[in-house]
């Protein structure tokens, strides 16, 4: 695909050896704009390398005259979803310019031009997300046609407040996560989270590439719940000092809560946040948090909100046809 003319900027497809540069600009957005959405610089490399993206087709940078990095855009296709995100992300100093109008037209069209290789006969959506706080994207998006979809929440729970008990219904038992017991988490997270909003089941490869093969996850801070030996529900929980030092704030996250249908309605879920929330205390970690759609059907939000947890911020997920 043709790359833009803007001068002064110089664009070209993004190599490996970008992968630090990349991962600074996002970093550096987030603190100016507040949203903290960038994660450790393994998981950027990790995107980076993701087989759904070809990164020197997808994504673009643009670089200001002496060779800094000023904005960057991704066009990143998820083959299973039958979707393509775009993640733009421009330098303060550079956002008057124009670059981000020129940076989201090349994104726009090349998810376009990904589009011919998913499954016409279902939806092909273009999405991005972000933040309440990151006003510079909300605009861009809207300014390029994508408009808001669904709304989502950012909770904390301070855990020097008391923490009550994990008690499960009679004939369950709770463990530690373990190695032995992947396969098990893996179809339970699927099956418990088929009612989602716009759900697509992962394969084993995502699973371990973005969930328990993720650096900042802890299987010493997760849990499943076994009915005999079958997984019937999961909390898989994550910490990240090198985030929580960006942040200032020290946090681990409950980042995949899932209980499969038969097994709902009983405690189980409060029962995992109340263990989860106790081995972080015990652990040193001052605050639990985690991410829940704000029409969650499952009853999620009140759950977590009658164990303590609170909105501290709030994003949203934009959408275009491609």
């Amino acid at each position: 695909m043709k790359t833009p003319n803007f001068p002064p900027y110089t664009f070209r497809n993004a190599t490996s050896a970008d992968i630090q540069n990349i991962h600074d600009l996002s970093v550096l957005c987030d603190v100016h704009d507040q949203r903290f959405w960038t994660g450790a610089l393994a998981d950027t490399r990790q995107e980076f390398n993701d087989p759904d993206i070809d990164p020197a087709a997808d994504i673009l940078l643009a670089r200001a005259p002496g060779g800094n990095l000023a904005g960057v855009i991704w066009a990143f296709p998820r083959a299973r979803a039958n979707r393509i995100y775009l993640w733009p992300d421009v330098h303060p100093r550079h956002r008057a310019s124009g670059l981000g109008e020129t940076l989201m037209a090349w994104g726009i069209a090349r998810a376009r031009e990904i589009a011919p290789r998913f499954d016409a006969s279902r939806p092909i959506p273009i999405r991005s997300s972000t933040p309440a706080e990151d006003a510079y994207r909300i605009d861009l998006l809207k300014r390029h046609g994508l408009h808001p979809l669904r709304y989502f929440f950012e909770m904390r729970r301070d855990l020097t407040a008391p923490i009550a008990d994990a008690q499960l219904p009679a004939g369950l038992r709770m463990v530690a996560w373990s190695p032995g017991r992947d396969a098990g988490a893996f179809a339970a997270f699927n099956e418990s989270f088929q009612d989602h909003w716009d759900f697509t089941p992962v394969s084993p490869e995502e699973w371990q590439r973005y969930f328990t093969g993720r650096e900042s996850f802890r299987g010493d801070l997760s849990y499943l719940v076994l009915d005999g030996e079958e997984v019937v529900a999961i909390s898989i929980n994550h910490y990240s000092p090198e985030e929580n030092q960006r942040k200032g704030v020290d946090e681990a996250w409950i980042g995949d809560l899932g209980v499969r249908r038969a097994w709902r309605k009983q405690g189980v879920a409060t029962a995992l946040l109340n263990r989860s929330m106790q081995t972080f205390k015990a652990a040193g970690i001052t605050y639990a948090s985690l991410g829940v759609d704000s029409e969650n059907p499952t009853g999620a939000l009140g759950v977590y909100r009658r164990v303590g947890f609170e909105v501290v911020r709030k994003s949203t997920v934009f959408t275009l046809d491609a």
